[in-house]
């Protein structure tokens, strides 16, 4: 039988991958019903908002942290005081969210009052209103996940996750046909999360037979969770920063139509983030069990290691394919006005590979107790992208924030970071890009040969079927010499004995 974390990664990259297949149909479409300025107005209140939103998975990590080390431990008793107490801090967050939800409101307003017209304030008001809603539903429900990803059930958060994901642009475009406007989009989401939310309760309470035990209030656990939820919250914060500030600064300096160009390029480097994190998101219950056995910092150390060279192996096949057929890609999925968006993307996703590529070090850190350094110069960083963003993007345009933000990703999470999980958190870096570096020499060859290729021969790749069939091309010889050539023998017996599984 497959374990559920193997079931979990693989349908991941299954969700991974419709997420991709979804946006290239989706987008287009919400662009060519919704057009520029009111993508654009839906991706600024996005941007704005999501600085909010942090709140909730930084509280869950805390949650998820003390809920796996009390049933790693088998101890019942502690995970239902994590349970009870999570509920109650759940509670006073969504209060809490509301109250500052009515400040947000009236500084989103102000920040943005001499850039919108009236009807764009009028509905970009209202839609904060509702995704604050959404938030409100979505931290109530919190606790369930928590216990879901505890009990390492993800089959069933993936599957019902790839329901949603079909599921949301189909009612979203069925919608904006008769509503071309933000709010549509919205109000389709927040709808579908609350259905999100009550199966995941629904599975909680009738299938695993859980129920939350009200417990007397335990101050430790609530110190506990608080004190690692406000560390990782730095950190979240700092993220938010780093990857929404330029759509809430490029709106202010320029247009909602401008932010729409540099949206298209952000969306491609977030969907490159999505073929990043999948295979780290299902380890952490497993690192928190390793890192409590005998020898559990080599054990963690290892699987760092083995996760990060599965993982570049993926994504420098992404990386690499968008270089040679990005600009061909961007052509025929959002159409012409878009050729800025393929700079954008790719001066992000080159130094977003090494903090894709290490993933699980998040994980580890948070288990360590270690995540504070990484939160701290984050938060740093991300202070100074906005600084430099300002500048840059007044004499470069949207180049300019793009150069910004791998600027300081390429300093963060290229050096600084490495030195840290080498020195202080006992990561073997070294034999990290001692094995990483094979597979990155090895897609740069792959690269140039097809860029060179492209320049010599005349390719018509204008047609959605053309290109299509020499990315498969592309894609197939990056997988056999990747097999072939880079892969140890454990790994390509490991894909030997699933394929084998499956036929």
């Amino acid at each position: 039988m497959m374990s559920e974390r193997k079931k979990g990664a693989i349908l991941s990259y299954i969700q991974v991958v419709l997420s991709v297949a979804v946006s290239v149909i989706y987008v287009p479409v919400l662009l060519r019903y919704l057009g520029q300025s009111e993508y654009g107005l839906y991706q600024i209140v996005g941007s704005f908002f999501s600085y909010i939103s942090v709140f909730e998975s930084c509280m869950s990590t805390g949650v998820l942290r003390n809920y796996c080390n009390a049933l790693g431990s088998q101890d019942r008793e502690a995970a239902d005081v994590t349970l009870s107490m999570a509920k109650v801090i759940y509670r006073v967050m969504t209060v809490l969210m509301a109250i500052v939800g009515v400040v947000v409101l009236f500084a989103f307003r102000r920040f943005y009052a001499s850039s919108f017209s009236a009807a764009e304030m009028k509905e970009s008001s209202a839609i904060l209103l509702l995704l604050f809603a959404n938030m409100m539903v979505t931290m109530l429900g919190s606790v369930y996940l928590t216990i879901l990803t505890g009990h390492e059930k993800f089959t069933f958060l993936k599957v019902l996750a790839i329901i949603i994901q079909v599921a949301q642009p189909f009612f979203v475009i069925l919608c904006v046909r008769k509503i071309p406007y933000a709010i549509t989009v919205s109000t389709v989401i927040v709808v579908l999360n609350v259905l999100t939310v009550l199966m995941r309760y629904l599975y909680v309470t009738h299938k695993l037979k859980i129920k939350i035990v009200k417990k007397k209030k335990n101050r430790k656990v609530i110190r506990e969770i608080v004190g690692l939820s406000a560390t990782i919250l730095l950190g979240c914060i700092a993220d938010q920063i780093f990857w929404k500030t330029d759509q809430v600064i490029l709106g202010k300096l320029f247009s909602t139509a401008v932010v729409a160009v540099y949206s298209v390029g952000a969306q491609i480097y977030m969907m490159y983030m999505q073929f990043g994190t999948q295979i780290a998101g299902v380890f952490y219950p497993k690192v928190s069990i390793l890192y409590q056995e005998e020898n559990g910092n080599q054990k963690v150390s290892d699987l760092f290691v083995r996760v990060g060279r599965v993982t570049f192996m993926i994504i420098m096949l992404i990386l690499s394919g968008f270089i040679v057929f990005g600009k061909e890609f961007l052509l025929i999925w959002v159409g012409k006005g878009y050729t800025e968006a393929y700079y954008v993307a790719i001066v992000v996703m080159i130094p977003f590979s090494v903090d894709l590529a290490q993933n699980l070090a998040l994980a580890i850190l948070q288990v360590k107790k270690q995540y504070g350094f990484r939160a701290k110069i984050y938060l740093l960083s991300a202070l100074i992208n906005v600084i430099t963003t300002v500048i840059l993007a007044s004499y470069f345009g949207i180049i300019g924030a793009a150069i910004s933000t791998g600027l300081s990703m390429f300093i963060t999470s290229g050096l600084i970071m490495n030195w840290y999980y080498l020195k202080k958190a006992s990561l073997d870096i070294v034999k990290f890009w001692k094995e990483s570096f094979k597979v990155i020499a090895a897609s740069m060859v792959i690269m140039i040969l097809a860029l060179l290729i492209k320049k010599y021969i005349s390719w018509n790749s204008a047609r959605l079927l053309q290109l299509g069939m020499q990315i498969l091309l592309f894609a197939s010889i990056y997988v056999c010499v990747m097999y072939k050539f880079i892969m140890t023998s454990e790994e390509r017996k490991q894909i030997l004995a699933f394929v084998k599984r499956k036929l």
